[in-house]
């Protein structure tokens, strides 16, 4: 009985854990899912899966403070294909890539940045947040 109980308990607690959503405009339906502060070198890559869902538009978002970077974020299936990119070589404080998934699964990004012109500054705090909300049509 005892392993009968601890059994159900297990179970209760798993189906009650779930990512952590959290809304950013209710009137418009946009969720936060993820933020994530990096110190990145120039011209390296930072990269992470992310599970991602169908009907749903998503947004990733990158913050800087650096002026003179270019920026880039490509999206990818697990096997590789590409389903979105976005090279962002105006340098303005902030970078976004807009994007839709064929299908529900993880999915991978790779993000980084380059300096426009030569630096002394070896490392560039980043800041990235994937929001999404329901397509709407």
């Amino acid at each position: 009985m005892k392993h009968f109980l601890t059994l159900l308990l297990a179970i209760a607690i798993t189906g009650s854990i779930s990512a952590q959503i959290v809304e950013v405009n209710p009137n418009i339906g946009w969720k936060f899912i993820r933020s994530q502060k990096l110190d990145l070198q120039t011209e390296s890559v930072y990269q992470y899966e992310f599970p991602a869902e169908k009907g749903y538009d998503y947004i990733f978002n990158l913050f800087f403070n650096k002026p003179d970077i270019i920026t880039y974020i490509n999206i990818f299936d697990m096997q590789m294909k590409p389903i979105a990119n976005m090279k962002d070589s105006l340098g303005i404080k902030t970078s976004k890539l807009d994007f839709v998934v064929p299908m529900s699964g993880t999915y991978i990004v790779s993000m980084g940045y380059k300096n426009r012109i030569v630096s002394t500054e070896p490392n560039t705090s980043i800041e990235m947040v994937l929001i999404r909300r329901p397509i709407v049509e």
